[in-house]
């Protein structure tokens, strides 16, 4: 596997801070222009939201992901763009979007909760005597249907 500490083919740098999270598996086209990264630690989650961020860059071609075993937390994430332009770009681009996006809907929240403005709901709290008194009903009435079957058990049993 390739690390991302080097530069893409339009001389972007790509941090080494991200070594342990992401790298590129072989195969990779030498522009980076067709990639799939390894994505450590993350999952569907990650995976669904980043595939659909990418792929609304109308410079990318195809990308998908997809995890290799349920048992492993990683994903592979495959990103072909058109024009040999750089995957890597259209990565730290969706990020950087994503990023964006979800500091949007938290100010959003925070703005809605401070001002009271959300639904709120109240668990149902049992009535524990009604549920006492329902209880011996149904024992009741159970007890009841039990008798009248031995009754009819055993007038049944005389006529034979």
């Amino acid at each position: 596997m390739r690390q991302l500490a080097m530069t893409d083919a339009e001389g972007d740098f790509v941090p080494t801070a991200l070594e342990h999270k992401i790298s590129i598996l072989p195969g990779a086209e030498q522009d980076l222009s067709a990639v799939t990264f390894c994505i450590m630690d993350e999952d569907h989650t990650l995976g669904n939201v980043l595939r659909w961020m990418i792929m609304k860059d109308p410079q990318v071609e195809f990308c998908g992901y997809s995890i290799p075993h349920p048992s492993e937390s990683k994903i592979h994430l495959r990103i072909q763009m058109y024009d040999r332009r750089s995957s890597i770009k259209a990565l730290r681009s969706a990020l950087s979007n994503l990023n964006e996006l979800f500091l949007s809907i938290g100010t959003a929240y925070e703005r809605d909760y401070a001002a009271g403005n959300f639904e709120r709901y109240e668990e149902p709290q049992l009535d524990l005597d009604q549920l006492r008194l329902d209880a011996a009903e149904g024992r009741r009435r159970r007890a009841e249907a039990q008798q009248e079957k031995k009754s009819k058990d055993i007038s049944q049993r005389a006529k034979a």
